[in-house]
């Protein structure tokens, strides 16, 4: 298979796998708490010095008191690489979730891939935002966000796409009741999923509620041609969340025990044992609220050796209203000189400069949580 076209159906993984494996991680350790120490420890743990992250210096109090803000990177690797360095993936999905320590409701941000942003490089360049995992491991990945988004982003966790397939067929896979017209798209889904992960599956044949192993019910979540669209799609998410939590909660330790040597490590992360143990302590009390895809407003250009790329159209008018979706209460913000300096350069090189305005926007918010 050609690498862009592995990297199309590998992109297609990506959000439904991170998201999962983070509700996952906070399940096993939530209900795992006697293997607590032992397992954290099988995660590839990342010591790089937070200090030493460059953050945006347009943070306000408000988003450093009120909100922690976390980068989920999904990448495709093999044979348990480190994630925590350069040179080793790029990240096919990139998604910034802002928690209100507060109310603990949880906003989402897809990154398109594609994005193009300057990278957080001694010798800046614009790229593909997917590339700055690549060139400078998960710190550039963050100090890329933080740089072009005014984001104070220093906790990263990164999964393997080959995780949540992995932890569904370590608890003996789970109950989801598939319709009729979903059948076609779940096996055009597994097929194509087959040759990201080289994990083989038999199809899925027949209507009604069965148990799915890890790559059907995984091909499931990602059906989107059916019904309507991608707030359905979100439905299934949740439908295989919850069949895991269930099944995980009547799991006993040794099962559990299974599900975490298969896919801990599969997960980097330099959030530190503590903050997971919060996390995993607060995990049912979570909200997950609106979420949108990062530009907004954006064309979608062919830019020679750069390929087809996601422009901000412009950034420094999709930064502001990012803003006021991730920090509502933030009326402090305001953009620095630094955005203003990279919307400008992007539009000076694309010729694109469009401002934002709402009949223009690619994207508005999706409850996440709708319809439950």
């Amino acid at each position: 298979m050609s690498k862009s076209r592995k990297s199309s159906k590998t992109k297609k993984l990506g959000i439904i796998l991170v998201l999962e494996i983070i509700v996952f991680i906070g399940l096993v350790v939530g209900y795992g708490w006697y293997y607590v120490n032992h397992t954290l420890n099988k995660m590839q743990n990342d010591t790089t010095d937070k200090d030493e992250i460059d953050v945006s210096d347009a943070v306000t109090e408000t988003m450093k008191e009120k909100y922690m803000t976390i980068a989920l990177f999904g990448v495709d690797t093999r044979d348990n690489v480190d994630m925590t360095k350069e040179g080793v993936a790029r990240s096919d999905a990139i998604i910034i979730a802002s928690i209100n320590n507060e109310t603990k409701e949880v906003k989402l941000v897809s990154v398109y891939r594609d994005a193009f942003l300057e990278m957080a490089r001694t010798t800046p360049s614009t790229q593909k935002v997917t590339h700055a995992y690549f060139l400078g491991g998960p710190t550039c990945a963050m100090e890329t966000l933080n740089k072009n988004l005014d984001l104070n982003i220093t906790d990263y966790v990164t999964v393997d796409f080959k995780a949540l397939t992995n932890a569904i067929d370590a608890l003996g896979g789970v109950t989801i009741d598939v319709k009729e017209n979903e059948l076609n798209n779940l096996n055009h889904n597994l097929e194509e999923q087959i040759e990201v992960t080289g994990i083989a599956s038999d199809g899925v044949w027949s209507a009604g509620e069965q148990t799915l192993n890890g790559s059907q019910a995984t091909a499931y979540a990602r059906i989107r041609k059916v019904g309507n669209g991608d707030f359905e799609r979100t439905q299934r998410q949740r439908a295989v969340i919850s069949a895991m939590i269930e099944k995980a909660k009547n799991s006993d330790l040794s099962t559990i025990n299974n599900v975490i040597n298969e896919i801990f490590p599969q997960i980097a992360t330099n959030l530190t044992n503590k903050q997971l143990i919060s996390l995993a302590a607060s995990v049912f009390d979570y909200e997950l609220k609106d979420n949108i895809g990062f530009p907004l407003s954006n064309r979608t250009p062919t830019l020679g050796s750069k390929g087809s790329v996601v422009v901000p159209a412009d950034l420094l008018s999709n930064v502001k209203h990012l803003h006021e979706f991730l920090y509502p209460e933030d009326t402090a913000y305001a953009p620095s000189s630094e955005v203003q300096r990279i919307s400008a350069a992007i539009t000076s090189e694309t010729g694109i400069y469009d401002e934002f305005t709402e009949d223009k926007s690619t994207e508005t918010p999706t409850a996440t949580n709708s319809g439950q």
